[in-house]
């Protein structure tokens, strides 16, 4: 029993033993923030810690304690409930929810065997006073304001609460500037985001009271902070409120108004109305949206909708005023939606534009094709580009319009709904000449409501045939003219635009036939690289061509174009090696599906054939060098031990790859992704650089075009900086720092201010943006301040937008001549002053110059030269001589008309022919046609001789313009007109045809023109008929076409009439009961208005059944008529 004793307790010594080993090994270690937190690791290791965030959305810098780093993150329980972002060129760790998170740490660079001991501290990391607010939102209330940062991985949360139903939130940002740009977005109600790029007032519109979050996110590179103000107010909505769905969509009782206002993203505005056409049949209505301000119109879009839900009038943007006619074939409620016109990707929303102005909106019964009797191209109707044609378009039918284009090279746009509608668009030159046998210059079968761009050469008078129709529904089409960029005459080789080195060129393919050309130079000398940029402003649909010619292929000794390649509308970068000479480039549309604003630049580039170690191109110390394409760089020779720092300038943008160092067997000695730094010589030898495949930015107008710059030296410093630095406000600069490679992973920055910021990444410096200040910026190894084993530098900033005393252009030109440029430098004082220099040219057809001082003479004349920082200037006056291509020759002519009507025996009437460009001088020649029905003297006069057609032509040269002359017969010519009443009286909302009296009664012309006096009052068609709008008085001026007589009617706009108020007096009694049984029964006749004022229960009839509502509503028998 003895000896099975003690095996037994032997053996529980052991199971002890495994226990308390487990124990151990799964045992925890947590750590606490503000806690130094040390660490051994290996080349296998990870090790873990934990650690209790006490706070939902907190954010925790890691500040490392020792010279070593490694790698570093965080994370929870779920997959997205922890992140790890740089802020500022520092870690930062950060979580969604409160609760236990693991810290893991390790260091996969270690070799086997090798050990690194790192030491390390959390701390709180709060970026702005509202912080921690990514997942716990800040509380705002009604004039609040404030200042947030957005920085690397961070989002701000904010709340408020609203009180009453369809409360608009303005929220005023503030804090944008040259020298600070960026963006973010804020998030808002079904995931929409407003994309926010410039100090402004945005609108956020809410639904019932009650507590609403947004959230604002940075849309910057993880190294940039955007420092920003906010101001909240709260603003009541329009009356009507809550009406942001169709089920809640307010009465719109036909023929009356209700005033509406668009509040924010996210308000709709949604009107119903009741439609009553007859069983089998459609009824004609018209819908009217007035009073937009005419200096800053609010920006709508509208649609229509069935009772059924079916679409009757897609998506319209509006403007300005704005009536629409359309056809309703259902009996039921109609339903009107209106919204703020944006433009969205994706989730995202841009060019927001809401004034939260007062419109009016109104439907009416009735309306009809105002165009009819335009089947053929003699009746066609004339309009003016631009406006809303709503037309019938049946099976069988044709409509033609006309128009004049008053500028050569501008693009027609034509849109429509008109389901399989064909499109022929015609010069009035040969319909003249040729009649229905002329050929279109455009032929497009089923349009189908798409868009159509074409190009027109010349001014002139035009036509459009529209047909193809299929059903009796309105249709509604738009003939608008979009006017030609300033180069649009370059659409054939020798009128290309010239091309100036780095100047960015803008412009427009703005039609399927559309051919934009360009020309450039590369000089003589070593040969030379071009790097073409093309850019797209806006987001387009379609492809185009590139074709790249030499001059010799124009002159017949090149056979075919030496490059083509195709691409989707964008940007796009090529680079060719060409020789010295000129060439051109044509872009036209290949597949076109809407207009495209684009832009065009090209720089030459050393041709460097460094792609190899054995060709690498020199650097020398200290100096920038400009690199273009990736490629190998040679520092030279180089003794063990010394330090060499690499640094490279990409601006403000983050280094995406790698910089390789390599000794002269290619074996690779460091690298680094970080704007600057070092490395030890291993050994005595030539050392290379590599710079890898990059970007290169596309410049904005006026931006030179940036490559990387890269440059080395060599330093004996532990740590290094710039003395001081003096600066404005919000600038950015590139700082040059050099350390050792020994602290190059535990460079830390500290700043006295925590506005003044130093990006690692990116090598840059940015001032706050307070007027003026200093502080101090500390470089160091990592280590606290006052541990022995510290080694720092510092340097002074100061910011001022006062401390610059002078500004002076030193090296200007007196003259240029056209084509040539100079590089302008301006000198400031003093001279530690680091800043932006502001340069503009007075009369860009003459010099432009780009935002680092260079300058390209353009045209002919004299232009001002400013350079400017804050209030500090300096001008010089430049002279431009020499002769623009293509100046000295006639390149056009036009006349200052395209149709004239005459009538035969009445005296000539004169042509006016100009030539271009102005001050040309040619022998104009002048012909008719038929000169049976008028003949033109040399001069241009034009004498009407028999009823007829004939075409007028100018000609110069290779040019000419026509005029369409029409001869009708003698005529009995107009000797007055007058109205037979001198006012009239309307209700608001009704309408009235004018028929004034023309004298003598068989005058031949009797067509008229119509002009308001106030058009916020009434307006009037090309017909005479008078809709009334608004309360007030109007003056009506009726002018005849043959002799310009004219007559005026005052229009006196009352209210409308209350229903049941059928004398107008504003009471609803016996009196007003009282007409109705005399009106019922043929004593007396009542106006349209008061007959609707009468009919209370909506029968359509005026009899005793109306009376008596009245005489029961009169005894408060009823509440209300309705």
């Amino acid at each position: 029993m003895k000896r099975v004793g003690r095996w037994t307790w032997m053996l529980l010594t052991l199971l002890l033993l495994l226990c308390a080993s487990v124990l151990a090994a799964d045992e925890k270690t947590y750590i606490e923030l503000d806690e130094t937190v040390e660490a051994v690791l290996t080349n296998s290791d990870r090790m873990n810690f934990y650690l209790d965030i006490p706070v939902d959305g907190m954010r925790m810098l890691v500040d490392w304690q020792s010279e070593e780093t490694c790698n570093i993150y965080i994370s929870g329980k779920t997959h997205d409930s922890a992140n790890t972002t740089n802020a500022g060129g520092n870690t930062v760790l950060g979580v969604q929810k409160a609760g236990e998170y693991t810290v893991t740490v390790y260091d996969n660079s270690l070799k086997q065997g090798e050990t690194r001991t790192v030491r390390f501290m959390l701390r709180e990391y709060k970026n702005d006073a509202q912080e921690p607010n990514d997942v716990t939102p800040t509380e705002l209330h009604d004039g609040d304001a404030i200042s947030f940062t957005l920085d690397g991985g961070d989002r701000d949360q904010f709340a408020f609460t609203t009180t009453k139903p369809g409360q608009d939130i303005a929220l005023t940002i503030g804090g944008f500037s040259y020298a600070s740009r960026g963006r973010f977005d804020i998030q808002w109600q079904n995931n929409n985001s407003l994309i926010v790029e410039k100090n402004g007032v945005y609108y956020l519109h809410t639904g019932q009271p009650g507590r609403y979050i947004f959230t604002l996110n940075g849309w910057n590179n993880d190294s940039l902070s955007i420092k920003r103000t906010m101001s909240v107010q709260m603003l009541d909505g329009d009356s009507h409120e809550l009406n942001d769905t169709v089920q809640t969509a307010t009465s719109l009782p036909i023929g009356t108004d209700e005033t509406f206002s668009l509040g924010g993203l996210g308000d709709e505005d949604w009107f119903c109305f009741e439609a009553a056409p007859e069983d089998g049949q459609t009824k004609l209505y018209t819908l009217r949206l007035l009073d937009f301000d005419f200096e800053n119109p609010e920006n709508v879009c509208y649609e229509i909708y069935a009772p059924d839900g079916t679409v009757v009038a897609s998506k319209t943007e509006v403007s300005s005023r704005h009536t629409r006619v359309f056809s309703c074939s259902q009996q039921g409620q109609y339903a009107v939606r209106l919204y703020p016109n944006c433009r969205h990707e994706y989730n995202y929303v841009y060019d927001v534009s809401i004034q939260r102005a007062a419109l009016r909106i109104r439907v009416e019964e009735g309306g009809d094709d105002p165009y009819e009797n335009n089947d053929t191209w003699l009746g066609a109707a004339y309009i003016e580009p631009g406006q809303l044609i709503s037309h019938v378009l049946s099976s069988g039918d044709t409509d033609w319009f006309c128009f004049t284009v008053p500028e050569d090279h501008m693009t027609l746009h034509v849109s429509s709904d008109c389901v399989r509608m064909h499109t022929m668009v015609y010069t009035g030159q040969d319909l003249a000449e040729f009649g229905e046998s002329a050929k279109a210059i455009y032929d497009e079968k089923y349009m189908s409501a798409t868009n159509l761009y074409w190009k027109l050469d010349e001014k002139g008078l035009y036509y459009i045939k529209l047909d193809g129709g299929s059903s009796e529904k309105i249709c509604s089409t738009t003939i608008s003219l979009i006017p030609p960029e300033a180069i649009e005459d370059n659409d054939t080789w020798y009128r290309a635009t010239p091309l100036y080195e780095e100047f960015t060129q803008a412009f427009d393919i703005s039609a399927e036939n559309d051919t934009e050309w360009f020309r450039f130079t590369v000089p003589q000398g070593s040969q030379k690289a071009v790097l073409l940029n093309i850019s797209e402003i806006e987001s387009v649909r379609g492809w185009s061509d590139f074709s790249l010619y030499r001059k010799a292929y124009f002159d017949g000794q090149d056979d075919e174009r030496i490059q083509w390649w195709d691409s989707s509308y964008g940007s796009t970068k090529k680079t060719y090696e060409l020789e010295p000479g000129i060439y051109y480039l044509e872009v036209s549309a290949r597949s076109f599906g809407d207009r495209q604003k684009l832009s065009i630049c090209y720089k030459l580039v050393p041709q460097l054939d460094n792609d190899v170690i054995a060709t690498a191109a020199p650097l020398t110390e200290r100096v920038w060098q400009d690199v273009w394409k990736a490629g190998y760089f040679s520092i030279g020779e180089h003794k063990a031990g010394e330090v060499v720092q690499i640094q490279r300038d990409e601006g403000e943008n983050e280094p995406k790859n790698n910089i390789y160092v390599y000794d002269a067997d290619g074996k690779s000695i460091a690298s680094s992704d970080y704007a600057s730094f070092s490395f030890r010589i291993p050994a005595d030898g030539v050392y290379y650089l590599r710079i890898p495949e990059f970007d290169v930015p596309l410049n904005a107008e006026n931006e030179p075009m940036r490559p990387i710059r890269i440059r080395y030296y060599t330093h004996n410093d532990e740590i290094g900086a710039a003395d001081t630095i003096t600066m404005l406000p919000n600038e950015s600069v590139f700082l040059d720092v050099w350390f050792s490679p020994e602290i190059r992973n535990s460079l830390k920055v500290e700043s006295e201010d925590e506005a003044l910021t130093y990006d690692l990444k990116t090598g840059y410096l940015t001032a706050p943006s307070t007027p003026e200040g200093s502080a101090k910026l500390v470089f160091s190894n990592g280590y606290a301040e006052g541990n022995k084993y510290r080694i720092e530098t510092s340097v002074n900033v100061s910011w001022s937008e006062k401390l610059l005393s002078g500004i002076s252009i030193s090296n200007a030109p007196q003259s240029l001549t056209i084509g040539s440029s100079v590089q302008l430098d301006a000198a400031i004082s003093p001279e530690d002053y680091i800043c932006h220099i502001s340069w503009k040219s007075s009369d860009n057809s003459v010099l432009r110059v780009l935002s680092n001082g260079k300058v390209v003479a353009v045209g002919q004349g004299e232009a001002v030269i400013t350079a400017s920082v804050g209030e500090c200037t300096s001008s010089v006056t430049i002279t431009v001589t020499g002769e623009q291509p293509g100046e000295s020759g006639l390149t056009g002519v036009s006349l200052d008309r395209y149709t004239l009507t005459l009538y035969a025996g009445e005296e000539a009437e004169q042509l006016t022919a100009t030539l271009k460009p102005e001050g040309t001088e040619a022998t104009i020649r002048w012909t008719s046609s038929n000169q049976t029905a008028a003949t033109v003297s040399q001069d241009g006069k034009v004498t009407p001789l028999s009823t007829g057609i004939t075409v007028v032509t100018a000609a110069a040269g290779d040019y000419r313009a026509s005029c369409i002359v029409t001869v009708q017969p003698e005529r009995v010519r107009v000797t007055g007109i007058r109205f037979d009443e001198p006012t009239h009286t309307l209700m608001m909302g009704s309408t009235v045809t004018l028929q004034p009296i023309i004298a003598p009664d068989d005058a031949t012309v009797k067509n008229l023109t119509w002009v308001s006096s106030d058009e916020q009052t009434a307006t009037v068609s090309r017909t005479g008929i008078v809709t009334a709008l608004s309360v007030g008085e109007t003056t009506i001026t009726a002018t005849t076409v043959d002799g310009g007589y004219s007559a005026e009617i005052k229009i006196i706009v009352t209210a409308a009439a209350q229903l049941g108020d059928v004398n107008g007096d504003g009471y609803i009694d016996a009196a007003d009961a009282l007409l109705c049984l005399r009106a019922s029964v043929g004593l007396i006749t009542l106006t349209p208005e008061q007959e609707a004022a009468a009919d209370v229960n909506h029968d359509g009839l005026v009899d005793a059944g109306d009376a008596i509502l009245i005489l029961r509503y009169d005894a408060r028998l009823i509440p209300n008529l309705n």
